[in-house]
């Protein structure tokens, strides 16, 4: 090779290498297609009933954050040969869309797959109640098949158990409250008090179905006390749907309180008649 043709080699590598970096290799994400999400049963004796309202799914590789995807989701994973993606379930603190987290008191699932760039792979994820867990969970569950954990607190009218099928989530039994003329306003308060742990948490989770707006409130004893607290309004709702309400803020700031938990209810003006079904009443927490 004379010196110009080495030159000219040389000009041509600085060139292509200039090329590479102003237009480097494009690396292709392989998508992996999540349309719906499954919730398995695990002890079902000690956890109730597995209706879910997992709204979006949180996102590893190998242990890497992708990001919290609402569902159905479409997730980009850029990668080279076989990996693993840890799903984590995702809900809506107190029922708000903007206040979006993930749920201590699911599983998370796995899903081991090959980089296929540009193509899309599909995947249902699976959870489970966590059982087995250290601390441990407690489960309270009040899905009224053998009794009712409810009593009148104030108001006209209290909870009553009802087996009408049109007035059912699941199961043999719900929980109703019946407002009319006669009875306008109602608050039912549950019967145990509960202890929760101050640095943990704690979730109350319900299925509920109502034609007028509901107030959950906490009632709390502390240091001889008592006190109420407000939790959050929920909209009247023509079909069946669950909640998801944290407790830990309130937990952490009455150490060693003893709680209940109250749903109230009014007949509006204009009105003749309602009704607010309830089923799955849960509390829920680390220990």
């Amino acid at each position: 090779m004379n010196k110009l043709s080495g030159l000219l080699f040389v000009f041509y590598m600085l060139l292509l290498q200039a090329c590479n970096m102003i237009n480097p290799k494009e690396t292709i994400p392989t998508f992996i297609q999540i349309d719906s999400v499954h919730l398995a049963p695990t002890v079902l004796s000690k956890h109730g009933s597995i209706s879910h309202k997992i709204t979006d799914v949180w996102v590893y590789y190998d242990l890497q954050f992708l990001g919290a995807f609402e569902l159905p989701a479409k997730v980009p994973v850029i990668t080279e040969g076989r990996g693993q993606l840890q799903i984590v379930a995702g809900i809506w603190d107190n029922g708000l869309s903007g206040t979006r987290a993930k749920y201590p008191f699911y599983t998370v699932d796995t899903f081991t797959f090959s980089a296929s760039p540009a193509q899309t792979l599909f995947h249902t994820p699976q959870f489970n109640y966590r059982t087995t867990d250290t601390p441990a969970i407690t489960y309270t569950v009040e899905d009224f098949e053998q009794g009712n954990g409810f009593t009148k607190y104030s108001g006209d009218t209290s909870l009553v158990r009802t087996n009408t099928s049109g007035e059912l989530f699941e199961g043999d039994w719900s929980g109703k409250i019946t407002l009319d003329s006669a009875a306008t306003s109602s608050q039912i308060i549950t019967i145990e008090n509960y202890s929760l742990p101050a640095n943990q948490d704690a979730y109350l989770e319900m299925n509920y179905k109502c034609d007028v707006p509901i107030s959950m409130q906490t009632r709390i004893n502390y240091q001889g006390a008592w006190t109420t607290y407000d939790i959050i309004g929920l909209k009247a709702r023509d079909n069946w749907t669950k909640v998801y309400l944290k407790l830990s803020g309130f937990s952490a700031t009455y150490q060693n309180g003893k709680f209940r938990f109250i749903i109230a209810s009014s007949l509006p003006s204009g009105m003749d008649k309602a009704t607010v079904l309830i089923d799955n009443f849960k509390i829920i927490y680390f220990n």
